[in-house]
């Protein structure tokens, strides 16, 4: 009895091209997730020796964000001051901006944000202390 192979070939052949279809399906899903996750990792500020944490970090880090679209208002550095109270100075190159923290990490800084604003705008936080004179609330 003569064996046909056809049936038997045509049907391994189909399943090998699915595989690989459903492979590199699963090839690009995950490459797309790893670019993602990548991503997120390097939009996160650098971490520098020195730099205190909590609320003083949390405040650079929202003036940042306030800053890319161009301006920044009294509304956005009250949110952005969480609960301390601020003063803003405003120069050629610069804005200067005093926070107090009443509470928590209890402290004075002063955050430097150049200018023009825009979405490449990176705000200095020097240490605790440091230029800080009696800043009013706003």
């Amino acid at each position: 009895m003569p064996a046909d192979s056809s049936g038997s070939t045509r049907l391994f052949a189909g399943g090998c091209f699915y595989a690989l279809v459903i492979g590199g399906f699963l090839f690009a899903v995950a490459c797309l997730l790893f670019s993602v996750a990548v991503t997120g990792f390097f939009d996160r500020p650098p971490e520098t020796a020195g730099e205190p944490p909590g609320e003083a970090e949390a405040t650079r880090h929202y003036l940042e964000s306030y800053a890319a679209d161009g301006s920044l208002t009294s509304e956005e550095i009250t949110f952005a001051a969480r609960g301390g109270r601020w003063d803003r100075e405003t120069g050629e190159t610069s804005v200067r901006i005093t926070v107090t923290y009443p509470q928590g990490e209890a402290g004075c800084y002063v955050f430097t944000v150049p200018l023009p604003l825009d979405l490449h705008t990176r705000v200095a936080l020097p240490r605790k202390g440091e230029g800080c004179g009696a800043a009013d609330g706003s």
